[in-house]
């Protein structure tokens, strides 16, 4: 009697702790990755919420590695993704294009209405030192190490090109939202927490 009771203290020991850090180990892998037409479907449902989604890289940003734009694997969707470099996450690299990567983050929606569009061209026909927003041009994703954010402020008519770019993109995007039953645009992104070549 007295072997059966410590093979039971014993085996409690042993499995109490697994079955505690069951979960936590399994946590990691218990996310099943999406594609992303997939995740494109379902906007509201995972806007805001941790997701792995799975796409082959058809751009990564030659400059810094810092964003990359994933389409679904099978090359089927014209839809893109773009991916922003979190805080502790790795770089991409220009080497990645053509592969399949899976890669979790925070899924992000911007929503861009009428008011913002006015207030986008407003800014530009009216600049102030601190109304430069050059978020437009990475997805919603502010990138203070852009190239061409610096080579625009160091010559006046490359700032004169940009800023016709950036109207022009404005009425685009107004013809675009002229077309959309929603009442705003969807741009949505993921910020990366890490990704890997998928298997």
């Amino acid at each position: 009697m007295k072997q059966k009771h410590l093979l039971l203290r014993a085996a409690s020991a042993v499995l109490l702790p697994l079955l505690i850090l069951a979960p936590a180990l399994h946590a990691d892998t218990a996310t099943k990755p999406v594609t992303v037409s997939q995740l494109l479907s379902a906007i509201d449902t995972h806007a805001g919420k941790e997701v792995t989604v799975e796409g082959m890289a058809v751009w990564v940003c030659p400059h810094m590695g810092c964003k990359a734009q994933l389409t679904d694997a099978d090359g089927a969707s014209k839809h893109k993704l773009l991916v922003s470099q979190g805080a502790k996450m790795d770089k991409f690299s220009t080497e990645l294009q053509g592969d399949t990567l899976r890669v979790t983050g925070i899924f992000r929606e911007r929503r861009v209405t009428a008011a913002d569009l006015d207030a986008q061209e407003a800014a530009l026909k009216n600049p102030t030192p601190a109304a430069h927003d050059h978020a437009h041009a990475h997805g919603g994703a502010d990138c203070a190490n852009c190239p061409e954010k610096k080579a625009a402020a160091a010559d006046p008519a490359k700032v004169a090109k940009a800023k016709e770019r950036q109207l022009a993109q404005i009425a685009q995007y107004r013809e675009m939202l002229a077309n959309s039953a929603k009442g705003y645009l969807s741009f949505v992104s993921i910020e990366g927490e890490k990704w890997a070549k998928a298997e």
